[in-house]
């Protein structure tokens, strides 16, 4: 009857019995998920590991209850024991592997994929998770040979083009990763972060009508983030085009918002003129976040000398 939190509890007193019945992990896994009872799972495997500390799937699954819980060190840790308890145990080295990149623990990371791969045939997608990895940590040698590697596994990875073209960027080639980028948007044309950084690297090449193209396209594929439209609105104000960043980034707040947003919309009014309209936004951003007042400077430094914003700065610091 789709009754997960019943499912889970009839479930529960096997987990202790049976240590090694991998579908009964999974299943209760697939319970949590759908019934949220992150607190009871994490309560649960702790008890069954006291029982049975070599259990990989109870460490597993403990680890996704950290991760639904905010315990990221926590979830590294049994995601961790998980592999080391089941060497082979690939989905809890990609679980470890996939947390730490997201908290920017990318030798971690990288330490992960390569046991992995170690314990596996050649995986394209694994390759290209390395070079992303040696990429982050600086090393753009190894991460262009382990893109390269990806490649030639699997031709049509767009990960792997799109990160081959980062490296090129980072070396400054860019008209290497000119054709990188391109190659990876005809692999998947609807990828923002390709669009994005294709934009970057025309900018440099000074191709500034293609690089605006690829930033609507960002903003295009994704609205509801801030940074896209910041970084069309910044391109705009570098081409001189107040205005014209002025309304994108009115077209930005009706999608989305944040206190950086806010503020680069109220420097865009107000270089344009539109007082009015700025000090409302210029309110609105203080409200959300007036610690971050000083980034209004970074894109309107004159106004830093304006008496109005000086006194509404005042007024809520």
């Amino acid at each position: 009857m789709n009754d997960y939190l019943l499912q889970f509890a009839l479930l529960r007193e096997r987990a202790f019995r049976e240590p090694n019945n991998r579908e009964l992990f999974r299943h209760l896994l697939i319970c949590t998920e759908l019934a949220s009872n992150h607190a009871d799972s994490k309560a649960l495997y702790k008890a069954v590991l006291d029982e049975h500390p070599y259990c990989s799937y109870a460490w597993y699954n403990l680890g996704w209850a950290y991760v639904q819980l905010d315990e990221p060190g926590e979830a590294l840790e049994a995601f961790e024991y998980a592999y080391i308890t089941q060497p082979f145990f690939e989905e809890a080295y990609r679980a470890c592997a996939e947390l730490a990149v997201q908290h920017g623990m990318h030798r971690r990371a990288l330490q992960c994929y390569i046991e992995m791969n170690a314990h596996a045939e050649a995986d394209s997608e694994v390759l290209m998770r390395m070079g992303e990895c040696y990429l982050r940590l600086g090393d753009l040698a190894q991460a262009k040979k382990m893109c390269r590697s990806a490649l030639r596994l699997d031709p049509h990875n767009a990960d792997a083009c799109y990160q081959l073209g980062a490296c090129y960027a980072a070396e400054k080639n860019y008209r290497q990763a000119m054709r990188w980028l391109r190659e990876a948007l005809c692999l998947d044309a609807r990828r923002e972060e390709f669009h994005s950084l294709l934009a970057g690297v025309y900018g440099f090449l000074g191709q500034a009508q293609k690089a605006l193209f690829h930033l609507w396209k960002t903003v295009e594929l994704a609205p509801e983030e801030p940074a896209s439209w910041i970084q069309l609105a910044e391109f705009l104000l570098l081409s001189g085009d107040v205005q014209e960043a002025t309304e994108a980034l009115e077209q930005a707040l009706e999608n989305t918002s944040s206190a950086e947003l806010l503020y680069c919309a109220a420097a865009c009014q107000f270089l344009s003129g539109a007082r009015t309209a700025a000090v409302n936004t210029l309110q609105k951003a203080l409200l959300a976040d007036v610690n971050r007042h000083p980034e209004i400077f970074r894109w309107a430094p004159g106004l830093q000398h304006d008496s109005e914003v000086q006194g509404l700065l005042s007024s809520y610091r």
